[in-house]
């Protein structure tokens, strides 16, 4: 019998520390992209946890299974045991809820859940209904996305949003004027996520919202903004192209972006003839704005 869409699966499983980047990297550009951490002091494993709808991708665990057995090869003590459960959508939006409350960033920007009324004005209230799928402004690259987007998104442009999640980077810059909005994402649920915030904020501007990555692009215009909030192998992959699809004089946003490949990101840019960027630290991540010629 064919289980309803309302379920999904939590899974999760406990990795050795220096090999999470690696086993996250996997998850996201493989399964899903929105996964959560629970780290212990003192502890030499990080439990790593994320959502699969039961009717989207039944073989996530033969996928997963297959990566850390190959990892297993590498160094890996041994292979972690993958561990899920079923829980009903409403079972888990309903445990998020309890524990999402307003975020402020900067001066004048608040996101916040659809169910909490604003107690006072603010120039970019932006409502984000929590789902499976990154995107609340408490991760530090979403962050520093909306802040890159807050200073330098001037209205008239057309925006890229690649790797969209809730779609909050590109509701905020649909309320700073954008002319136009191209969200993608390669997991349904952040599609189908971002879908419903841009209803619930009133996007404004035209958009059109798909499944892929950035052969979706194909056949576009420039735009004024692009804004790539991944993960740093699949942005050096796309660098070229993202170049490409940036109009000149426009800004590139690159996001999700570990300390650790500050160096290596910055000499590839550098090679693209790409001189003029920025890059906002925030803890042990890096957002790199950059200035198209």
């Amino acid at each position: 019998m064919t289980e309803p869409s309302s379920y999904y699966l939590e899974v999760w499983l406990a990795v050795p520390t220096s090999f999470v980047d690696a086993v996250c990297n996997f998850i996201i550009e493989n399964i899903c992209s929105g996964l959560v951490l629970e780290e212990e002091d003192d502890s030499p494993e990080t439990v790593i946890s994320f959502y699969v709808a039961q009717d989207d991708d039944r073989d996530y665990r033969a996928k997963l299974e297959r990566y850390l057995s190959s990892l297993a090869e590498q160094d890996l003590p041994a292979v972690p045991e993958i561990q899920s459960r079923k829980i009903r959508a409403a079972e888990w939006e309903e445990q998020y809820r309890r524990s999402v409350r307003p975020l402020r960033i900067g001066d004048d920007i608040v996101v916040r859940p659809p169910w909490f009324t604003p107690t006072e004005e603010v120039r970019y209230d932006l409502i984000i209904e929590p789902r499976m799928a990154f995107g609340t402004g408490r991760h530090e690259s979403t962050r520093s996305c909306l802040k890159a987007i807050r200073e330098y998104f001037q209205s008239g442009w057309d925006i890229l949003d690649l790797g969209c999640g809730s779609g909050i980077l590109s509701i905020l810059a649909d309320k700073m004027g954008a002319r136009s909005i191209k969200a993608i994402d390669y997991n349904m649920l952040a599609v189908d996520n971002c879908r419903d915030n841009f209803a619930i904020n009133n996007v404004m501007a035209p958009f059109n919202v798909v499944y892929g990555s950035i052969e979706k692009c194909d056949g576009d215009q420039p735009f004024g903004f692009v804004v790539v909030n991944i993960i740093k192998d699949t942005i050096s992959e796309m660098l070229p192209r993202l170049e490409e699809i940036t109009a000149p004089g426009g800004i590139l946003v690159l996001s999700g972006i570990l300390d650790k490949f500050e160096d290596d990101l910055s000499r590839q840019i550098r090679e693209q003839s790409l001189e003029h960027f920025e890059i906002i630290p925030d803890n042990e991540w890096r957002t790199y704005i950059i200035q198209c010629p």
